[in-house]
């Protein structure tokens, strides 16, 4: 899995946050003008840090700090490339040689974190790419995140705060400097900027769910649907924040929909039947956007032998691509075709059967790009709270 992205239109916070909710394992690769910086993570925690082009290393902090000599870190490093010996984190080798203590050593890692971290808040433009189980490494060797049976972790919603914190006393007290900006981007780095300010006060819940995914005459309240401006990754990095608050299943189902609609034009939640699926509540489809979620359509969907739609709820995997007969017949000939052929299917399972689909079209507007792998992991961290959801 590979997520590419542009820092001046998403920040990189989200995406670290992102990592963190959906407890994946990766490398975070940062590229601006001055280098590149990488983040490991492993279960959602960040394990393993390069600062700007290997600037800084685990080592020199450990040596800067007293935790250990010159000549044990070169030992170490002799240690790491002994043939037949596997290729571990600079930082496990000195643990598991009895070379540092453990709290030393967690507290070398934090510091070359905030000061990576420190470093990406100050880049105004680049790329980041997140690869799932990459084999390139912050200490210059090969392994994979999530096989590192040891190691030390650092907790990402703290580390975020304390990066952010230190980054504001250095701007205030000249130490460094931002790239050099556009005119109108010359206000202070905030907590809202940086996409901070909900990670200790989010909403606790989603308001005004309806209370059942097949009562077609449920009375629903207009809400307005979610502003596609807002990053997509932020809005998903609150309602995984939100998931153990949602109790039932059509909450869980309503909260995907409002996803989706950051992305497309119109969705609809679609519940699945023994015989088809039923068409439920929907954004910009009974109505415009701009007046929220519309009660329930109250139509069969037949799903078609052979169709995209059953081959969908068959492998519980995500669709993105041209519509065929079976879509067409069923859901566009009731509320029209949309300018783009692209459709999302987004099949999302309990206790590995399909309970519901959440289908979505570009309508009259523009297409733009549709962040696949992000939407897969969602649907994993969706499945897993629906084990635990009400009906």
């Amino acid at each position: 899995m590979a997520f590419t992205g542009d820092l001046e239109h998403l920040p990189i916070v989200d995406v670290i946050q992102l990592m963190h909710s959906t407890r994946n394992s990766g490398i975070l690769h940062i590229k601006g003008k001055r280098g590149e910086s990488q983040l490991v993570f492993k279960n959602g925690y960040i394990v393993g840090a390069s600062h700007l082009n290997n600037g800084v290393r685990i080592g020199d902090i450990l040596i800067a700090h007293g935790a250990i000599t010159e000549e044990a870190l070169q030992e170490a490093l002799g240690i790491q490339h002994t043939p037949g010996t596997p290729r571990r984190p600079l930082i496990v080798t000195l643990l598991d040689w009895g070379m540092v203590g453990e709290q030393e050593a967690y507290a070398a890692l934090k510091s070359l974190i905030e000061l990576t971290l420190i470093e990406v808040l100050t880049w105004r433009k680049g790329e980041f790419t997140l690869e799932a189980k990459d084999e390139t490494s912050a200490d210059s060797f090969k392994y994979y995140p999530d096989e590192i049976e040891r190691e030390i972790n650092v907790d990402v919603q703290s580390i975020l705060m304390d990066a952010l914190r230190l980054f504001d006393e250095k701007i205030r007290d000249g130490e460094l400097v931002l790239e050099e900006e556009e005119p109108d981007l010359t206000e202070g780095i905030t907590a809202d900027l940086l996409g901070l300010d909900n990670l200790d006060s989010l909403e606790r819940r989603i308001p005004g769910v309806y209370q059942g995914l097949d009562d077609p005459g449920a009375a629903v309240k207009t809400r307005p649907a979610p502003p596609r401006q807002v990053s997509f990754i932020r809005r998903l990095n609150e309602f995984l924040a939100l998931l153990p608050e949602l109790g039932t299943a059509p909450e869980i189902a309503e909260g995907v929909m409002q996803l989706t609609a950051t992305i497309f034009d119109r969705a609809l939640t679609l519940v699945v039947r023994p015989d088809g699926l039923f068409a439920q509540r929907s954004i910009g489809i009974a109505q415009s956007r701009d007046e929220g979620i519309a009660p329930s359509l109250g139509f069969e969907v037949p799903i078609g032998a052979a169709s995209i739609l059953q081959q969908t709820l068959k492998s519980g995997e995500l669709y993105c691509g041209a519509a065929d007969d079976a879509i067409k017949r069923g859901l566009q000939d009731k509320f029209g075709a949309p300018t783009d052929p692209t459709v999302l299917l987004l099949p999302i399972k309990r206790f590995g059967r399909s309970i519901f689909m959440v289908y979505a079209d570009f309508g009259t507007g523009p297409k733009v790009e549709v962040p696949v792998e992000i939407l897969e992991m969602m649907i994993d961290q969706v499945a897993e709270a629906l084990e635990y959801a009400g009906a």
